[in-house]
């Protein structure tokens, strides 16, 4: 599990959302998003390299 999310960091983020969420739903939550953490750490790392800079997202935001 990443040391980023722990089952307190969750417990904090529902309690901050005001999310009621019931312990052992919470305790589901933890490894999911530590994996997608870690799953976005290493696309970060991977976007980071020089060969990768003129790679844009494809966002088109619509025309108001």
């Amino acid at each position: 599990m990443s040391p980023h999310i722990t089952r307190d960091s969750i417990d904090h983020l529902c309690t901050l959302a005001d999310l009621p969420l019931p312990a052992e739903r919470r305790a589901q939550l933890a490894p999911l998003l530590s994996s997608l953490v870690a799953a976005a750490d290493e696309l970060s790392r991977k976007m980071a390299h020089p060969a990768y800079r003129t790679v844009v997202p494809i966002t088109q935001f619509p025309e108001r």
